[in-house]
């Protein structure tokens, strides 16, 4: 029988698809390919580039927990400073040789037969490989439309964050930034010093919170470099936030009634908006935008923005907040309904993405398993679920860095690591057996599931029934909470090296050639 080209593949090249790859090759695995549909190594911090781009979270905490950076220029370091780490952690540990770029994966397909899948490539030759990691991330696609008539009518230029044009001089335009998510908080901080006017279209208020930002001087960086130091940094944060968060959400708070948890719940709500208030009294000067900026949803509904140069930026002159909503886009501008047309030369498209928790971004036919399985259709019938937020019962070898029910942990490289080291894990027992095939039980799947469901009542209970009618990635349009995994990072943490491998069925196909192992 013929043998798959790779012994793996890896599909992403982002953050995930670093940790992934490193892991395999910790493990003498080298006979594996990262595909990528872009040109290089990167993921999200690759592809958006725009004005005023930085992470919200502080940079010790946002870096891969292998490749400790004690250099970083300041707390929240700046977009291309990340995009430069994840470079140049990827060619520290030899990841270019594996990384095949311009390779977008329009369909997984498993052959059952052969024990293998069978990847399919735009413009290029199928690649096949025994087992697949999916690290595609949780912002799939930037949504592909704008949802706003005339938009084609428009005459002037219309950018999006992660279509930056880096070449536009914004400087002296009338500029429409639409939408008040984390990217067009930023872009709006970033460009209303320049901007001739700076209208922010907000449909929704959420939750902007005080960023304390800072250069790191050179002593700090001295300091960050002592071995060992960055780590206890990094299992400090862990240990904090399971002991007052998650732990007591998870294990406490779950196990109240529901109508207990519904009374409960808001409290803490409207202590955090009066203390919101008091913030927005302090920082904006007009009366009308303290009111609109106020949110109606709680402040763990929705992933809050951390900017501490927005609310600034309101009270410049030239800066308005517009809350009316959008009527159309016209030739010349944007026009509300209240007939009010305000002319723009540019317009800022900050309207999302495409996330991993909505049902819809999973497109039938591209993820096919055994006996005709599709995990678009499985989704739309029966919801988004997964074993541990990274395995399905119908799809064998594989594993997602990034699935339903699965985010864990206080940044997204902390993550990657822990949903990486499952996967390889489970590979490395395969190998170590000589099966060919593993797959997570059924009963292993329901069993997790329904724990899943038990220890998430609280998060279900405040995003679904105190905040209903919610606008946000936390719940999608089916009405599940499928953004967090209801465990502690420790507990999550833990299961990723130690998983009962009983949960996993074990397999043979019809033998094949072994592939051999590329040298590092």
């Amino acid at each position: 029988m013929t043998a798959p080209t790779y012994e793996a593949a890896i599909i992403g090249a982002g953050p995930g698809g670093i940790t992934a790859g490193h892991m395999l090759l910790k493990k003498g695995i080298t006979n594996f390919v990262i595909l990528e549909r872009a040109s290089d190594f990167g993921g999200t911090w690759r592809d958006n580039h725009y004005p005023g781009l930085a992470v919200d979270i502080p940079s010790l905490w946002y870096q891969l927990p292998f490749a400790p950076n004690p250099n970083w220029s300041r707390l929240f370091a700046p977009g291309p400073e990340i995009q430069r780490y994840l470079q140049d952690t990827a060619r520290t540990l030899g990841l270019y040789q594996y990384l095949q770029a311009n390779s977008e994966v329009t369909q997984q397909q498993w052959d059952d037969h052969a024990g293998m899948w069978r990847l399919r490539i735009k413009n290029r030759p199928t690649v096949t490989a025994r087992f697949v990691i999916s690290s595609v991330g949780g912002y799939v696609n930037a949504k592909n439309t704008i949802d706003i008539d005339g938009v084609d009518d428009f005459e002037g230029t219309i950018l999006r964050p992660n279509a930056w044009d880096d070449g536009y001089d914004t400087r002296g335009k009338r500029i429409a930034v639409i939408g008040t998510g984390s990217s067009g908080v930023q872009i709006a901080s970033a460009l209303a010093a320049q901007a001739r006017s700076l209208d922010v279209y907000q449909r929704t208020p959420g939750w902007i919170l005080p960023k304390i930002d800072f250069e790191f001087t050179p002593w700090m960086r001295k300091a960050l470099s002592l071995p060992g130091l960055i780590a206890a940094v990094n299992l400090a944060g862990r240990v904090v936030m399971d002991a007052f968060m998650v732990a007591p959400i998870v294990h406490l708070l779950s196990r109240l009634p529901d109508k207990v948890l519904v009374r409960v719940l808001p409290l803490y709500d409207k202590w955090c908006r009066l203390l919101y208030r008091i913030l927005l009294r302090a920082t904006v000067d007009d009366p009308a935008y303290r009111k609109a900026l106020l949110p109606r949803i709680g402040i763990l509904a929705k992933r809050p923005v951390i900017s501490s140069t927005f609310f600034k930026a309101l009270n410049r002159p030239n800066t308005s907040l517009i809350t009316t909503p959008i009527q159309r886009i016209t030739h010349t501008g944007v026009r509300t309904t209240d007939g009010t047309e305000r002319a723009a030369d540019l317009i800022v498209a900050a309207t999302g993405y495409e996330l991993w928790t909505d049902p819809e971004t999973y497109r039938p036919g591209t993820i096919l398993g055994a006996n005709g399985f599709d995990l678009a259709e499985y989704y739309r019938a029966h919801g988004l679920r997964s074993y541990a937020g990274t395995a399905h019962p119908r799809l064998p070898n594989r594993w997602e860095i990034v699935g339903p029910t699965g985010f864990v942990g206080f940044a997204w490289m902390d993550y990657d690591e822990t949903m990486a080291e499952h996967a390889v894990r489970m590979i490395e027992e395969t190998r170590r057996r000589g099966a060919h095939v593993v797959e997570v039980s059924q009963d292993a799947f329901n069993r997790w599931n329904e724990r899943m469901r038990r220890q998430g009542k609280a998060v279900q209970v405040y995003i679904v029934d105190c905040n209903r009618g919610l606008n946000s990635y936390f719940v999608n349009s089916h009405g599940e909470v499928v953004y967090y995994r209801p465990q502690t990072i420790t507990g999550a943490r833990r299961f990723s090296r130690r998983s009962p491998l009983s949960d996993y069925q074990f397999s043979q196909r019809p033998a094949y050639t072994p592939v051999k192992e590329k040298t590092a």
